[in-house]
């Protein structure tokens, strides 16, 4: 069988893209991290959650919208330890697009999630309308 030269150049690329090194994956790892600008317990201050439940339910949230959407979880969350009065507590690191989510997933409850809510709906309105 005889490729062209584009369809042996596309092969060359899928196997390379494929077959990655240990280094490679850990550089794209490093990578992607630079992305995760946010901790999750940050929204507990700017939304006013009530609960570190609520902070849960709403990453948790979070997650499941970005994997309903196809949107990867690796790279926009990550779990971290925190040192904080002699304990080790768990957060989240963040992505722009999961912390947005994060904010937006609190209890309906929560004026500030409602607000925000109503406001972001009324942004959208407003520029396509």
């Amino acid at each position: 069988m005889h490729l062209c030269p584009i369809n042996f150049i596309r092969m060359q690329l899928t196997l390379i893209q494929t077959q990655t090194t240990p280094v490679v994956d850990e550089f794209a790892e490093k990578m992607a991290v630079l992305n995760l600008l946010y901790y999750a317990s940050e929204a507990v201050t700017e939304m006013g959650f009530d609960s570190p439940e609520e902070l849960h339910d709403s990453v948790k949230r979070s997650m499941e919208f970005c994997l309903s959407a196809g949107i990867p979880i690796k790279g926009n969350f990550q779990r971290v330890y925190k040192c904080f009065n002699d304990r080790v507590m768990y957060d989240w690191k963040l992505s722009v697009l999961a912390y947005r989510l994060v904010c937006l997933s609190g209890k309906s409850s929560n004026p500030n999630v409602a607000r925000l809510i109503i406001q972001l709906i009324k942004n959208e309105h407003l520029n396509h309308f």
